[in-house]
């Protein structure tokens, strides 16, 4: 029997919810920090974009096209990388963001986290489609 038969066999998770946890996980942990973040550097609308995504998830217990789209929204909103581009709508609020805040640093540390579960999701999700190939 492999592991993910085992996993829904065991009542541990289907899965596509084994797939999904270590986004689920990090955001039951810090869902309240992405939100302030997103909307500190993307007012509300990005802080809205983290609710949405984070209740499609606990919906869906899967990635999809749209949760994954959204993830990688909030990813390149935290990324910071984007502020230098006068045509981006939130660019007004990240210029009021004093270069040397020590909430910057908090942002980078929740992007690097959200990069990795979001990493090991694929991981998971590709590893489970080897599991299928491999089990027919």
């Amino acid at each position: 029997m492999n592991i993910s038969r085992k996993l829904v066999a065991g009542g541990l998770a289907s899965p596509s919810e084994f797939a999904v946890k270590p986004v689920l996980s990090l955001f039951a942990h810090k869902h309240s920090a992405f939100w302030h973040s997103t909307r500190l550097i993307g007012g509300y609308e990005a802080a809205r974009l983290v609710d949405r995504c984070v209740a499609l998830l606990e919906q869906e217990h899967a990635l999809n096209d749209r949760t994954c789209l959204m993830l990688k929204q909030i990813l390149s909103i935290l990324s910071l990388d984007e502020g230098t581009e006068l045509n981006k709508h939130y660019m007004g609020f990240f210029a009021v963001i004093d270069p040397f805040d020590p909430v910057l640093e908090e942002i980078r540390l929740l992007r690097d986290e959200l990069s990795f579960a979001i990493d090991e999701a694929e991981k998971r999700l590709s590893w489970m489609e080897t599991q299928k190939d491999a089990s027919v």
